[in-house]
C-alpha cells in the first residue's frame, strides 16, 4: 500500500500547476524603491501622454536606466523591476516567458 501511496502523491504533484521561472514583483519592488523612487514620483507613470505603449517598452526603460545610471541590475532584476511597475501603473499584458503559471497535465 505504501508505494501506491507514494505513486499517487508523485503522480498528483506532476499535473499540478507550477509556477514557471520568473520575474518577482515583489523584489523588483525593493529594486525600485531603493533606486529610483528618490526620484521618481507616481507622476512620472502615471502621466496621461505614456511614452511605454506595451510591457515591452516598460522593461526598456528599466533596463535603459540600469545602463545609464550604471545601477547594476542583472537581466532578471530589470524583469522584477518591469514586472512590479507594470503591475503598478501600466497593466499591460505580460509576455509568457516572464510571467506564466504552466500546468504539467496535458
Amino acid at each position: 500500500m505504501m508505494c501506491a501511496e507514494v505513486f499517487l502523491a508523485a503522480f498528483a504533484l506532476l499535473l499540478a500547476p507550477r509556477a514557471a521561472p520568473g520575474a518577482d514583483a515583489e523584489r523588483g519592488r525593493a529594486l525600485y524603491e531603493s533606486s529610483c523612487a528618490s526620484c521618481h514620483t507616481q507622476s512620472v507613470h502615471g502621466r496621461a501622454k505614456r511614452v511605454a505603449k506595451d510591457f515591452g517598452a516598460v522593461r526598456e526603460w528599466v533596463s535603459r536606466w540600469n545602463h545609464d545610471l550604471a545601477i547594476g541590475w542583472s537581466a532578471e532584476e530589470i524583469d522584477d523591476v518591469a514586472v512590479h511597475l507594470n503591475m503598478r501603473y501600466y497593466r499591460y499584458p505580460c509576455p509568457p516567458r516572464i510571467c506564466k503559471v504552466v500546468s504539467l497535465a496535458q
